[in-house]
């Protein structure tokens, strides 16, 4: 009486399961890396656009006041700011500076102010911005 197998035995069964189990550690944690990063690179790229958006009032508000030192938004000076809503995680500084030594950029014989924005979470710096303005 010959019998032809057919199917599977128990023992390969459970190899296969095994063999399947250990090949999908790897990959179980590449999917955690790769939300890891996901939520890091949103926060950066929040931060880059806080950061614009400060550095574009100043240049608003330079654009309708002159170079008016008495403008708080222009005055030489940090200003510290923890922003709210969804946004509370984030904390913004501007330092705006008058180097007595014209910096790199700016033309001879015209009075130049450093602007610097820096936006942070917990930790270190997310998005800096640095630009000078300039009168002539």
């Amino acid at each position: 009486m010959n019998r032809t197998q057919q199917g599977f035995t128990l023992i390969e069964l459970v190899l296969v399961i095994v063999v399947l189990s250990l090949a999908s550690v790897p990959l179980f944690s590449l999917f955690t890396q790769a939300s890891t990063s996901l939520l890091q690179n949103e926060a950066i790229q929040t931060a880059a656009q806080l950061a614009q958006e400060r550095a574009e009032f100043i240049l608003s508000r330079r654009r309708e006041l002159g170079f008016n030192g008495a403008v708080p938004e222009l005055a030489v000076g940090t200003i510290n700011e923890n922003l709210n809503g969804s946004f509370s995680a984030f904390s913004r500084t501007t330092v705006i500076s008058q180097p007595p030594v014209p910096p790199a950029g700016c033309p001879a014989g015209a009075v130049c102010k450093q602007v610097v924005v820096d936006v942070t979470t917990v930790g270190p710096s997310l998005a800096r911005i640095a630009f000078l303005l300039v009168n002539y």
